[in-house]
């Protein structure tokens, strides 16, 4: 009988502990871009050049600095035309309007290149004049398009397609860019950076392969008109592009898109009056591949004259110098493959396992310096399992589980960013977490509790069970006496 009440108390105390403690407390967790300095002397105040194939960024300087785009402003006209006009074989408007500007006061304006397109010309396409702006950089050729374009009445047609300019120039991602005019003489309001400039260049490049055709374009014949009594050539004034009379600025690898200079301007004095000169600049936006590699470059800011008064032609020398150091420099270097090693977390409740080593998703090659020590690449690592107390993980781990992220970083520039997963599975250990479970019980205030009551049980039990002899021996004792007392009588 006492047997059976101590068997009861047991099974009543387990029963509050499974309804107190609910488990073990970790149980529901067990079950579930960098730049380089070229070792070349520049013309340019500003460059920006990138390798096309890995959008990868090689060399940069000043690159978010207004600078003035002169004719790279043609490559957003194009644009503009190009994805506004649905028959590049409609015939064109030449109205005065379109010329007006070059006649006035604005010596910026005066003695424009133009492709001699004549006021009235009838014969003219959409073609053509694509071809005029892009080949040989053609004022009037700019004007003609933008007042074709643009809405409104005559003298509202241009302002409207250099407002399309803008919206464009926003929607591509340009941050400082505004056009105050289509064909890109100086006009304060015409201003840009090396990166916008690239970012609409890119565009170009990569949405309009038959611009890009026309940008490298050496001649195309242009209908006849009353200043040509024949159909006449017209030719790129891009050098780095012409492998023509043994120019000395050709460079076999590249493509053109855009040239832009300015050999000189002005602006106003405090009087109003043009009369502050400035010294004339060159920029250029190019491309060049070679070996299956391609570079986008886009500088800005070489001096139009050397000290000597000269035609210096910096732009194409540095395109040149900078496309050579490219390809010379980099190269596609592996950086590491997905069983590199990075690093390894601590693991609780591991069968036969402490840790777990985490490797990358994924393998990682970029264009690096041909001689770099990759060693000098430094990896940021950051875990994002879920921790214990003990700074650990908790098993079961699933191999392939993301476990952290690796972000590689050379001088600070991020190249690359990964997930980090667990190299092997690593199952629970039953009888770490049989362990565990029943050393985390008695640790708890309400096992020690449970301890306690039970104490108090089977000490009442005890107790009782004395008290119950004592009545038992004192009740025998009795009938033993009144036994003897009925055995004298």
């Amino acid at each position: 009988m006492r047997n059976r009440k101590i068997r009861h108390i047991f099974v009543s105390f387990l029963l509050v502990i499974s309804l107190i403690g609910g488990g073990y407390g970790g149980i529901g967790a067990v079950k579930a871009s960098a730049a380089f300095t070229p070792d070349v002397d520049l013309y340019s105040e500003a460059y920006y050049m990138i390798n096309l194939d890995l959008e990868t960024v090689i060399a940069k300087k000043n690159e978010n600095e207004r600078c003035y785009p002169a004719s790279i402003t043609k490559l957003m006209t194009a644009i503009v035309a190009y994805e506004n006009c649905s028959d590049l074989e409609m015939h064109m408007d030449t109205s005065w309007e379109c010329t007006n500007e070059f006649w006035g006061d604005d010596p910026n304006k005066q003695g424009a290149g133009t492709a001699d397109i004549a006021v009235g010309q009838t014969d003219l396409t959409m073609d053509d004049c694509l071809h005029a702006l892009l080949i040989k950089s053609a004022c009037e050729a700019a004007n003609i398009i933008a007042y074709n374009i643009g809405k409104g009445g005559e003298t509202e047609r241009i302002p409207n397609f250099v407002a399309m300019m803008n919206k464009k120039a926003k929607e591509i991602g340009c941050t400082d860019t505004h056009f105050g005019n289509a064909h890109g003489l100086w006009q304060e309001d015409n201003y840009s950076t090396p990166y916008d400039l690239y970012l609409i260049a890119r565009y170009y490049y990569d949405k309009f392969p038959e611009l890009v055709e026309m940008s490298n374009t050496y001649e195309y014949i242009m209908p006849a008109n009353k200043y040509n009594a024949a159909p006449y050539g017209i030719y790129n004034v891009d050098s780095l592009i012409n492998n023509v009379s043994n120019n000395p600025y050709y460079y076999e690898y590249a493509t053109g898109l855009k040239t832009g200079s300015m050999g000189d301007y002005y602006t106003k004095d405090g009087d109003g009056n043009w009369t502050v000169y400035h010294e004339g600049f060159a920029n250029i936006v190019s491309v060049a591949s070679q070996n299956g590699f391609n570079y986008m470059l886009v500088t800005c800011g070489a001096p139009y004259r050397d000290e000597e008064g000269n035609r210096l032609n910096g732009h194409f020398k540095d395109s040149i110098a900078l496309y050579k150091w490219a390809f010379r420099t980099f190269d596609i270097v592996p950086v590491m493959n997905e069983n590199t090693f990075i690093t390894n977390v601590k693991v609780d409740m591991g069968e036969n396992a402490d840790v777990s080593i985490l490797k990358p998703a994924g393998a990682f090659s970029t264009l690096l310096p041909k001689d770099l020590d990759t060693s000098v690449i430094q990896q940021k690592i950051t875990i994002t399992a879920e921790k214990n107390e003990n700074d650990a993980v908790v098993a079961p781990i699933e191999k392939g589980q993301v476990m952290g992220t690796l972000e590689l970083l050379l001088d600070g520039e991020s190249l690359w960013t990964t997930n980090l997963i667990a190299s092997q599975s690593i199952e629970l250990s039953q009888y770490e977490y049989t362990t565990r479970m029943i050393n985390s019980i008695f640790g708890k205030w309400w096992f020690k509790l449970c301890v306690a009551v039970l104490a108090l049980f089977i000490i009442a039990d005890i107790v009782l069970n004395a008290i119950q002899k004592a009545r038992i021996a004192r009740a025998e004792a009795r009938r033993a006496r009144k036994a003897k007392i009925s055995e004298k009588w």
